[in-house]
């Protein structure tokens, strides 16, 4: 007949050894949270994937009566630099749905987003300019648009019964200019 007999030193190695595991788990799980933190701050602000506000307005209607949003809203700002303020209201980008927005290719672009009316997805496709244009708060993004062809501006966002008709084009002409 076999017994078990726990000794001492069994104890002693089985109550150590959880220890241990413990502290490297504990030191894992911080080496991966401070990686992960790492990750997301140079996603955010080396890449510049992430919109910023510029201004935030009490009463939603004010960017609309803004000069910058009226007349066609697209400023150069320098010799192939620009400033567009979109506008998205019930189903059209304005500029950019009834006439569309041409520039030079190699144009660095900052958009200044803001809606007029509920939320709308500001997307350019082909590109990484994705922001939420939302009444009374205006968004900024940059983008340098180098290759030439039509970018299609659309409405991420569901708006509304025309949401899906919400389409503008960026006209990017010629070759890059030096």
């Amino acid at each position: 007949m076999a017994t078990t007999t726990h000794d001492a030193f069994e104890d002693k190695f089985h109550h150590l050894a959880l220890r241990h595991e413990r502290a490297w788990v504990f030191i894992s799980v911080v080496m991966i949270a401070v990686l992960f933190i790492v990750t997301v701050y140079f996603v955010v602000h080396d890449y510049g994937l992430v919109a910023k506000t510029v201004q935030f307005y009490s009463n939603p209607d004010t960017p609309a009566t803004l000069a910058d949003f009226q007349g066609s809203g697209i400023k150069q700002t320098g010799p192939n630099s620009y400033n567009i303020y979109e506008m998205g209201r019930a189903w059209s980008w304005t500029p950019g749905t009834a006439t569309p927005i041409t520039l030079p290719a190699g144009s660095h672009v900052k958009f200044y987003v803001t809606s007029g009316d509920v939320l709308h997805g500001f997307e350019v496709q082909g590109t990484s300019i994705n922001i939420t244009a939302i009444p009374g708060v205006v968004g900024h993004v940059s983008y340098t648009f180098d290759k030439p062809g039509t970018y299609y501006i659309i409405c991420n966002e569901y708006c509304g019964a025309g949401h899906q008709a919400m389409i503008g084009k960026i006209v990017i002409t010629g070759s890059k200019q030096s």
